[in-house]
């Protein structure tokens, strides 16, 4: 991947690069300073290489809610196989990314070592109005980033007094405009990025614009002086040593860039076109999106989009494991298991059937089966549920979906791994006679088809070592009795309890400012987990006393303790309903 993200790299540039000349043309025609095309060419080459490197983190989207399927565009991507000769060369080229960027590293350092020995021999002085450097023969030019100095050869004090003048007006306009740190920004991503040729190529192209800027300024305040300022620039550049000039603004850069200036100084700039600057302009605004439209380098193993995969997106209709990458296929697809979600508090369920059947259908013998979809992640926890086929009541799908925030489930298993699944089940609700052991018919038929489906014999009488503790649980629970108990039990899951006190909060209680509190009581079993729910005191509002009972249920415990033994006991809980 990081031969291909290179080759795309410098593509990048080189659209830049063409955009850039196309805005130069027509800010030259126009008289205009050209460089900030090349700054902003450089500037966009890099930051685009950089949030495109391969393995960088994406920002975290954000997973839109529930029902809300906003349009996806794919975005323009070229695919690298697995075993292509570009991924083969990555640990060459990153190698040799490394030592191309030290030995840049090394040489400008070795280029200012030798300037800083340098200095030490170099003289203050001045030349006219200003303070100066006096050296051998370095410069004429700049040095340093924050305080800038003038820096002359000796050979300067024997020249006239208008070349002395054109030489401190150039230096002068290096200095107000800044150049000196302008071009150490724009050789920052050189040392990054030294393999992009469009990175070298736009920072020459903004040494020569720094310099025919400059001169354009200097000839704006001398402008009877351009014979002896390019015969000037000949002499300068015919001296300077190629080292220098990477730690230097010099009056020169290069005998390359000399008959460019100096053919600039003569020539008379031509009006541009209406039509030519038009179509200019366009053009390098085509070449600008062609660059940002590019498109981008990914591998055989990458997701297709920068979307996130939302598992609990749509549920598949099915009661086995689902590949969760492919939750969101108009068709079911079926992978091999081999350990489906077990349910693991059905005594918990049935209180919850039980509690939830609605009275009013229950004492007119109305009842009916909801499917409900189940999404359980990769600890058991159900996050989501929704109706998958009605009952035809719609109070008796709110109670399925109620009932079905109670269930709690071992985690499903493919070979060794944890996966999230989809699962479904259907609530049934139905009137009946309650059996010797005080649970409805219904309820307990529900529980024998959870134990037929995991392979177990319902009709199995508890061991006898059981049976004793399970009378004896079951008697606790018939009515609120204190236990002593020297560690009380204590809250595990606030935030989930918080939630939901703010869902079963009635809306029309809560939009007319009405609440109340509910003290209830709650059987907590040796496990932590409430078995049982009363109201002990009221709060005067049957829709709030009922929301509290829901809330109960959500409630998760660390045991009570008598010394060092969990034990099941009593608790007294008051919970308010109030508006902010």
């Amino acid at each position: 991947m990081i031969a291909a993200w290179m080759l795309w790299s410098a593509g990048i540039g080189v659209l830049f690069l063409v955009a850039g000349l196309a805005a130069e043309r027509l800010l030259t025609h126009g008289g205009r300073p050209t460089r900030w095309v090349w700054i902003v060419a450089g500037a966009a080459t890099t930051a685009l290489s950089v949030v495109r490197i391969p393995g960088a983190p994406a920002e975290r989207a954000v997973v839109p809610p529930p029902g809300y399927a906003p349009p996806l565009l794919e975005p323009l991507t070229v695919t690298v196989a697995r075993d292509s000769m570009l991924r083969s060369l990555d640990d060459l080229l990153v190698l040799g990314w490394v030592v191309l960027s030290s030995l840049l590293v090394v040489t400008v350092l070795f280029a200012v070592a030798r300037l800083v020995r340098e200095g030490r021999s170099w003289q203050p002085g001045s030349l006219g109005h200003r303070s100066v450097l006096w050296s051998r023969d370095t410069g004429p030019t700049i040095v340093g980033l924050l305080r800038p100095r003038v820096v002359l050869p000796a050979w300067v004090r024997a020249i006239g007094r208008r070349e002395q003048e054109l030489i401190l007006a150039h230096e002068e306009e290096h200095i107000r405009a800044g150049d000196a740190r302008l071009r150490f920004l724009m050789t920052l991503p050189l040392f990054v990025f030294p393999w992009n040729p469009a990175l070298w190529l736009q920072r020459h192209r903004l040494n020569l614009a720094v310099e025919l800027d400059c001169d354009r300024r200097v000839m704006r305040r001398m402008p009877g002086h351009r014979h002896a300022y390019g015969s000037l620039l000949l002499r300068v550049g015919a001296g300077q040593n190629g080292l220098h000039r990477v730690a230097l603004v010099a009056l020169s850069e290069g005998r390359s860039q000399l008959e460019r200036r100096i053919t600039r100084l003569e020539e008379q700039m031509p009006r541009v076109r209406r039509l030519q600057g038009v179509l200019l302009v366009l053009g390098a605004a085509v070449v600008v999106a062609l660059a940002v439209l590019f498109p981008r380098v990914r591998g055989e193993d990458a997701p297709a989009s920068d979307e996130p995969v939302d598992f609990m997106a749509e549920p598949v209709s099915t009661r086995y494991t689902v590949r969760p990458d492919l939750v969101n296929d108009a068709e079911p697809v079926f992978t091999p298991y081999t350990v489906r979600p077990d349910l693991v508090n059905e005594r918990e369920v049935m209180r919850a059937l039980e509690a939830e059947y609605p009275p009013i259908l229950r004492d007119a013998g109305i009842g009916g089966t909801t499917s409900v979809d189940f999404f359980i992640d990769t600890r058991g926890v159900v996050q989501r549920v929704l109706v998958a086929e009605t009952s035809g009541h719609e109070v008796l799908d709110s109670a399925a979906l109620r009932v079905a925030r109670t269930f709690r489930f071992t985690p499903a298993l493919n070979l060794d791994e944890v996966v999230p699944v989809w699962v479904a089940i259907p609530i049934t609700f139905a009137t009946g006679a309650a059996g010797a052991d005080g649970v409805p018919d219904e309820v307990r038929e529900f529980a024998d088809s959870i134990a037929r489906e995991r392979g177990d014999d319902p009709g199995d009488p508890p061991a006898d070592s059981e049976a004793p503790q399970e009378a004896s649980l079951a008697s606790l629970m018939q009515e609120p009795t204190f236990t002593p108990y020297t560690v009380r039990p204590d809250l595990s899951n606030e935030r989930e309890v918080q939630r939901a006190m703010e869902r079963e909060y009635p809306p029309i209680l809560r939009e007319a400012g009405i609440g109340g509190t509910v003290n209830v009581q709650f059987f907590i079993d040796a496990e932590g987990v409430v078995q049982r729910v009363l109201v002990a005191e009221p709060s005067g509002h049957e829709a709030l006393d009922s929301a509290a009972l829901r809330v109960a249920r959500v409630f998760r415990f660390n045991p009570a303790r008598d010394d060092d033994e969990p034990i099941p006991v009593w608790i007294a809980i008051p919970l308010t309903f109030q508006t902010r």
